[in-house]
Order: structure tokens, then sequence, then C-alpha cells
């Protein structure tokens, strides 16, 4: 953990502040990544005897990253050291305005750094070009986790942590890193954890999901818990996401799980008014080595999840933009192919803010910088993608008839967990298979939900992803999915999630 670089700096400095009891500040961020990370390090100091306050910015007032507004609230609070959680490698002149007012800065984050680092006590980021720290591919979360694993080394509470596992297991898999390496060790011994939590937040959150304690699987995180505790930053405040993670309230966790639920309601309506904006906008552009869209009526919060829609659809670089008259922000998804934090890197002379992964990056604009930005980029994707196929491609694990997923292969294929990027769960090709039953889910004419038949053999499955209604699909079919355990009504049985499917030629 001290070969990450600045560990010993800040855990010297942390040190200090236990010490001298000073008040620290914790300065997340507003998705689960972010959320989850200022909870890991609130919760470990808290156990230590520090005085913590925190601050979530409010995505709508103040945007990503690290902001002096946020450092001067924390100030006002007493802190005189602010330890800064998924944020802050890119906000350089953030920092210095942080130094300025006399406020010690700890960094942690684990986006890709600029050439200059911010101005701060420690920077710890294991994509530091000076880090010998042997594993890279950290969510936020997990840098927080190994920074408090060097606080609390050598102490006789190091077991304090392990009750942390959980939190870092949400924010890793709900922000879409490798799950390989460490973070694969980090997400298996986390799930242990949330499978026995006694957060009475998560508690409320695992039972209006309609899940239970002790099988809970990395699947859940990023379909049913990920996206409710997102909700709130993209809608509203993600500090009622933080309470929720945070209270030992049995009162207070139901009614937030409540709230969030709602909220995620809220958000997926509104995700898709703006996808099916969006989509139609670019249909007519869909060739383009990269796709923009910008307009003042896109709600921000969903302008990321609407940029992955497309970017899947398509199989293009895809950025999507709220205007405003001072200034317009943007979100943007990517292909393998194309790095986007590279790419506004490149024109980061334009923009006010920046920041990101190589498959999903946000940024800040002036209206008038807008336009060249657009150019700038399309020429950019032009390059770097000349002459590449760029069509999505599935790879199939293995070629098999319904009857085989029978008896114990489910259960070995679960010992594979956690499933996630980089480590995907295995994908099955039948062929010849009767659609017995087919029919729109409620509320999505495009999402079907499937009975299928084969040799005697029914499968339960649902359509998510090709966007075919019942009308489109044919009655006997080759399919690509994944298996999952289906639990309804105290049951539980095989469901297939299709990933594609085309019309049989099978006799």
């Amino acid at each position: 953990m001290f070969d990450l670089a600045d560990a010993g700096k800040a855990v010297r400095r942390i040190n200090q502040a236990l010490m001298r009891h000073e008040t620290i500040g914790v300065f997340g961020d507003f998705d689960v990544d972010g959320v989850t990370s200022t909870a890991v390090i609130s919760e470990a100091l808290t156990s230590l005897g520090a005085r913590v306050v925190t601050h979530i910015p409010n995505r709508f007032t103040q945007g990503h990253g690290l902001h002096a507004s946020g450092v001067e609230k924390l100030k006002e609070k007493g802190a005189t050291l602010v330890i800064t959680c998924d944020c802050g490698i890119s906000d350089l002149p953030e920092a210095d305005k942080a130094a300025a007012m006399g406020v010690d800065l700890i960094v942690t984050d684990h986006h890709v750094p600029l050439a200059r680092l911010p101005k701060a006590v420690a920077v710890v980021n294991a994509k530091r070009r000076d880090s010998s720290y042997p594993f890279t591919e950290f969510a936020g979360v997990g840098i927080a986790f190994k920074l408090m694993q060097a606080v609390y080394h050598g102490r006789n509470d190091e077991s304090r942590l392990n009750e942390l596992l959980e939190l870092v297991a949400l924010g890793t898999v709900a922000d879409m890193v490798a799950l390989v390496g460490e973070n694969r060790v980090l997400v298996q011994r986390g799930l242990r954890v949330l499978n026995r939590t006694t957060r009475p937040g998560l508690l409320a959150l695992l039972q209006i999901s309609g899940l239970s304690p002790g099988a809970v699987t990395s699947g859940d995180i990023s379909w049913a818990l990920g996206p409710r505790i997102n909700s709130s930053g993209r809608i509203d405040d993600a500090d009622m996401s933080l309470r929720l993670l945070m209270t030992t309230d049995i009162a207070e966790g139901e009614r937030l799980a409540t709230e969030l639920n709602e909220i995620n309601g809220q958000r997926q309506q509104l995700t898709t008014e703006v996808y099916d904006k969006v989509s139609a906008r670019l249909s007519s552009q869909s060739t383009r080595p990269l796709l923009f869209d910008a307009d003042p009526t896109y709600q921000e919060g969903v302008i990321g999840l609407v940029a992955g829609k497309v970017s899947k659809e398509f199989y293009r670089p895809t950025i999507v933009v709220t205007t405003g008259d001072d200034l317009c922000r943007g979100s943007s998804r990517s292909i393998p192919e194309f790095d986007l934090a590279a790419a506004l890197e490149r024109c980061g002379d334009l923009l006010v803010s920046f920041g990101g992964h190589p498959l999903a990056a946000g940024f800040a604009v002036t209206p008038q910088n807008l336009p060249l930005l657009e150019e700038r980029l399309v020429a950019h994707a032009q390059e770097c993608l000349a002459g590449l196929d760029l069509r999505p491609r599935l790879d199939i694990d293995a070629d098999v008839k319904l009857k085989d997923l029978g008896g114990d292969s489910y259960k070995d294929m679960r010992a594979l967990e956690p499933f996630g990027q980089q480590n995907p769960e295995p994908s099955f090709l039948t062929r010849g298979v009767e659609v017995v039953e087919c029919r729109s889910m409620r509320n999505h004419e495009k999402w079907t939900s499937l009975r299928l038949r084969q040799e005697g053999v029914i499968l339960e499955a649902v359509d998510f992803r090709t966007q075919r209604g019942p009308d489109d699909i044919p009655r006997l079919i080759d399919f690509v999915y994944n298996l999952r355990l289906r639990r309804w009504g105290g049951e539980e049985g095989l469901q297939a999630h299709v990933l594609d499917l085309a019309p049989s030629d099978v006799d």
C-alpha cells in the first residue's frame, strides 16, 4: 500500500491531524464511486476518533470535480485538512485556491493525471507516472480504501476496515473498472460483507430492489443497487445516497431507500425521453467517426447514460451536451478503439474543465468554443479510427443446447464470479429455438419477455438489448445470451438475458 505514490506523505499528515484533533473534511463526487469513497474515508477516520465533515458537490450547480466553494464550506465547518475522493487530479486551479485558503489538501483519485499534478500535501493515484504500485486500475473507492489501509497499518483495529469492503465492492462494480487483479479480490471480499450487511440503508435498498441478503452478485450491483444509489446525484442531491450508506437508523434507512427508488423511476423515464430524441437526431449521421449532439433541453443528469446507449446502438464514440447561456456540460462514452480521456486532453485549451477514463469522460465548455470542440474531436476520431471495421462483436464461450444447462452447470459458472469489465459473464449460443410466447414488458414496447422451447426444455428469457418488439421476433431463432438466476415469489429459476438473436435456419 505504501508503494502508492505519496501514500506515506498522506498518512503522516492524517496522523498529524488525528494527534492535533483537527477537523478533517472529505470532498467526494456525486456518483456511486464518489459517494462510497466518501463513506469509506469518513467511517475509517471516525473510528480512529477523528471529527469528520463531508461535502458532495451538486451536479447542477457545481458539476464534477473539486470546487473552491466546496472547500470553503468544509473550512467553515472547521476543516484544516481536506481529502478528495474520486476527484481532484485534474483540478489544478481549484487546488491552488484551496492552498490560498490555508487548507491542506490530500488528493485521492483514479483518473488519468495531467502532465502537472495539483498542488497538495499528497496526491495518491495509482496511475501517476512515478507510482511503483503493481496494480493501476482501481476505482476511486479502491484508492480511498488503500489509503485507509495505510493509515490503519500497525494499529490493533485493522479488522474495522473489513466492514468497509461492501462499500468498496459497490463503488468498484458501479464504476465499471476492470474486475481483474486486486479489484477482483476486493469485490469478492466485499460481496461477502454485503451479503451479511447490517447497514440499515443497504438492507432497505436490497428489499426494495427485490434482492435477498446472501445471494447478491456483482450483476445485482450493476443493474439494481448501483442505479438507485446513482439516481440521487443524477436528479437531485447525492448527499441523500451518502446518508443512506452511513445511517444507523432503521427508519431513516427505509425512508431514504424508498425515496431513491422513486427518484430512480424518474431517472429511467428521463433517460428514455432524452435517448429517443438523441437517437433520432443522430441516426442520419451514424456513419460519422464520432457522434455529437447538443441541446439545452437535455437533462444533464442523464446525458451520460444516453451517450452510453447511443454508443452501443451505433458503435461509435458518442458525446451528448447540455447547452447553456454561459456554460455547456458534456458527457461521453466510447468504444475500445477510441480513448476519450486522451481526446479531451488534446482539446484542453478549449475546455473549462474535463476528466474521466478512456471509455467515459465529462467536460465543461463555453458556448463559444462548443462548435470548434466538435470539429476537432470529429477530426481526431477520423484520424484514429480510419480503416477500422467499427462493428460490435460478441464473444461466444459455448455453443449449447438448452438441455445442456441443467445440473450443476449454472452453479459451476457462478464460481467464476464476480463478473464485470474484462471478466464478463459466459455467453452461450443456442440454435433452433422455438419462441413459444413473446410479449412486451410493461411501459416499454421494445423490451420483451420470452418463453423459449427446445427439445422439450423450456427457458424463460428477457430481451433488453435488441430493441425488437414482439412482432419483429421470428418464431424460430438462434440466440446469444447470458444466464441469470431469477427470483420471484420465493421461487428461483434460470433466466436467459438475450444479447442478440437472428432467424434460425435449423430444420
